[in-house]
């Protein structure tokens, strides 16, 4: 299911989303890896990242999630879950890449965007597409305790695809 924002809207989810990823890397030594239960911490206790509400535990697509349900869930009351299809509740990279749309060129790559990687259809990584440098998509990728870091989209060499949950009318 895709839910088609106007303009405006969109631009306020993908700013929250970014908001929401570099929450998490200014609060690096606070955020924790995990792949268990907790890592849906931010989503289940609704963890407001506008209000500096961040998660102490995720994996990559549990935190690439809830970035985007702060941008898209928590200002749009009733947006559905477009990102796993298990209305907010769970979810990994394989359900990431069944969900929103696929950016076929990276030049058409924005904030918001999530770019997958590995082999498909289950992919093994995902981070946020949170700006760009010199050209350069800049994603915000949480996988290790050691992170979350802040690194070019093409960091590593198995860039899968590159998907877009936050979208307009007939895209």
């Amino acid at each position: 299911m895709n839910v088609y924002l106007d303009r405006k809207q969109r631009a306020a989810s993908r700013r929250r989303a970014v908001q929401a990823a570099m929450l998490l890397l200014h609060n690096a030594q606070a955020v924790h890896y995990t792949q268990g239960p907790d890592r849906w911490e931010g989503i289940n206790r609704k963890l407001d990242a506008s209000q500096g509400h961040f998660p102490n535990y995720g994996d990559c697509s549990s935190s690439a999630t809830w970035c985007l349900w702060n941008g898209l869930h928590l200002p749009w009351v009733g947006v559905g879950d477009v990102v796993n299809g298990d209305r907010w509740n769970a979810g990994y990279t394989g359900t990431m890449a069944q969900h929103g749309r696929e950016v076929r060129h990276v030049r058409n790559v924005i904030r918001g965007d999530c770019v997958l990687y590995g082999p498909a259809p289950t992919y093994e990584h995902v981070a946020i597409v949170v700006g760009h440098r010199r050209g350069v998509p800049i994603v915000v990728s949480h996988g290790s305790e050691a992170g979350p870091f802040l690194l070019p989209y093409n960091y590593r060499s198995d860039v899968g695809q590159i998907r877009r949950y936050i979208l307009r009318e007939g895209s």
